[in-house]
């Protein structure tokens, strides 16, 4: 019920933005255009002002199936991604809350300015957004190979998230050593332990197969920048 107040407003919004907004808004001239040589295949061509990675143009590919890639339905791209950031936050704070309030925060923090605003627009807000949370969740589950994919797909909507990979893997980390008692209490203790530990290279073995699909996102980055000359 609470998920059909979100998809029922987003929807109406969608309309209204559709309907009172007829030409692209701001930088959208920009990603719409790309999205539409994408469309027309003509994956050569690239814009010079536009600074993001093609993710966004990748997954709105799927618009080719139901026709042209117009304004109408490239915006609306954004808001089915946005019901699926609904789920995904709505799955992260369920993990401590009631189902009810879980979905209550959820459908608060969508329908922030901030987030519910790009879920009308054909930014890359949203499906960046999405990739971060999705992989945060699927780290939490511990499905490290697919958090590190998520992540990788993240970075290609937007080059900053490597740092929320690396985030995302770090607290990965943390919370191996911590379920495996590796470290606990304070910092000054948990610091002394994880000295300790780390004397034992069998013992950190597991910790770095966690690490991996995280640490190979930020290499390739790395990798991409050198390449590239910049970011």
């Amino acid at each position: 019920a609470v998920f059909g107040v979100y998809a029922i407003a987003s929807a109406l919004v969608l309309q209204l933005v559709n309907t009172e907004v007829r030409t692209p808004y701001m930088d959208e001239q920009f990603h719409i255009r790309q999205a539409q040589w994408y469309c027309m295949g003509a994956f050569n061509k690239w814009d010079p002002k536009l600074t993001t990675p093609p993710g966004l143009y990748i997954v709105s590919l799927a618009v080719r199936t139901m026709g042209a890639c117009t304004l109408d339905r490239l915006r609306a791209v954004n808001c089915v991604l946005g019901c699926i950031l609904f789920w995904t936050v709505y799955a992260l704070i369920r993990q401590n809350t009631r189902p009810f309030r879980a979905a209550i925060k959820a459908l608060t923090l969508c329908m922030l300015p901030t987030s519910f605003f790009f879920a009308h627009v054909y930014y890359t807000d949203i499906a960046s957004l999405l990739c971060v949370l999705l992989a945060q969740l699927l780290s939490v589950h511990k499905r490290h190979v697919w958090a590190g994919v998520v992540g990788g797909a993240g970075v290609w909507m937007r080059q900053t998230n490597v740092v929320w990979v690396a985030l995302v893997g770090g607290a990965a980390v943390e919370r191996w050593m911590r379920e495996n008692g590796v470290v606990s209490g304070g910092l000054v203790q948990s610091v002394g332990q994880l000295v300790q530990w780390m004397k034992s290279p069998r013992r950190w073995r597991e910790a770095v197969w966690v690490a991996v699909p995280y640490a190979f996102v930020v290499m390739a980055f790395g990798v991409f920048v050198r390449v590239n000359g910049g970011i």
